[in-house]
């Protein structure tokens, strides 16, 4: 275990501000997945930075702390779901890929439009599609944090694809912009 991590596990004030400084804004990148304001992402943020510094004996020094620090905030996130919204479950709904419409758009653009379509899905949707996307769990693993059932996550994660997916053909991107361009 590094010294950082040795003088944060035993309460130093100051490695614990430092390991804010290096992990705030990645993390803050994470809670803005889940949240629909950037209030809502810092009060998230905040809030699993107490937690973290109120658990930090429970931190394993033999697994690197940025997952541990991450685990914390996605779950901090989930929490926050739970506690602010009743979770409804979608009708099934198959993806089906539309007419390729044809548009030069560059990575950046890409990831500003992904960004928006987030915004406009529902909360259920989006925390499901960040937690198989981007934060890798499985639909097993979301239903068991977000006490919904295993078959609840994968409609709702089609749902969020699709809702996602229509949204962008709207603003005339495709898929296979995002599969053979810069992905977002």
């Amino acid at each position: 275990m590094g010294k950082l991590e040795d003088k944060f596990r035993k309460g130093d004030k100051r490695a614990f501000d430092e390991l804010y400084g290096m992990y705030s804004q990645a993390m803050y990148a994470v809670c803005l997945r889940y949240a629909k304001t950037q209030d809502t992402a810092a009060d998230i943020m905040q809030d699993a930075f107490i937690k973290i510094y109120k658990n930090r004996k429970k931190y394993d020094p033999k697994y690197p702390i940025a997952a541990w620090i991450k685990r914390i905030v996605i779950n901090e996130a989930i929490n926050h779901y739970k506690a602010e919204l009743k979770f409804v479950p979608a009708k099934d709904e198959y993806f089906e890929e539309p007419e390729s419409i044809q548009t030069n758009v560059d990575g950046e653009e890409l990831r500003r439009m992904l960004k928006l379509a987030l915004n406009e899905i529902s909360l259920g949707c989006r925390t499901i599609f960040n937690l198989y996307t981007f934060d890798n769990l499985t639909h097993k693993e979301i239903a068991q944090h977000l006490g919904i059932t295993e078959s609840t996550s994968k409609t709702q994660y089609m749902k969020a694809k699709k809702l996602i997916q229509a949204f962008l053909n709207e603003k005339g991107i495709t898929r296979s912009q995002f599969v053979h361009g810069e992905r977002v």
